[in-house]
């Protein structure tokens, strides 16, 4: 009996240990995220929608110390002039489990956060989910793909 239970322990040993040799460690590098990313289109519903030559003027800024910017402009609502809707400065990090793009950053002595949905991130191409703009003329904005390039 004794030496049944010695060769047991044995042979699971050895098959435990051989399953170790053909693991091989698989290292996934996550794409730089600094530089200056700039707005090149939105995505909905399986189409492309470019955006006007106000909106492109928008940037997504990383630094390689992660501080820097997000900026948004729009067409205001006289129709003719290029406003900035949206200008904060700050202090990036990026969750590569979670997807998520944050700027803390410093609005009147308070800490706040502006938290950006990645969907897909390339070392070329950043898209973030958006849901400024309605894209299909239904009332109501749309959850759609605002794509943005490394320039």
């Amino acid at each position: 009996m004794r030496l049944f239970v010695n060769l047991f322990i044995l042979i699971a040993v050895v098959v435990s240990c051989s399953n170790d040799d053909d693991r091989q460690d698989t290292i996934i590098e996550a794409p730089n995220i600094s530089g200056v990313w700039k707005p090149a289109r939105y995505e909905y519903k399986g189409k492309t929608y470019p955006l006007s030559d106000c909106e492109r003027k928008g940037q997504i800024l990383v630094n390689t110390n992660f501080s820097g910017v997000y900026e948004r402009y729009g067409i205001s609502s006289s129709g003719t002039d290029c406003s900035l809707y949206d200008s904060f400065s700050g202090n990036w990090n990026y969750d590569n489990m979670n997807k998520i793009l944050t700027l803390s950053y410093n609005e009147n002595g308070i800490v706040k956060t502006l938290k950006k949905q990645v969907e897909d991130f390339s070392n070329t191409e950043l898209k973030i989910t958006d849901t400024s703009k309605d894209l299909d003329n239904i009332p109501g904005n749309d959850e759609a793909s605002l794509v943005f390039t490394k320039q």
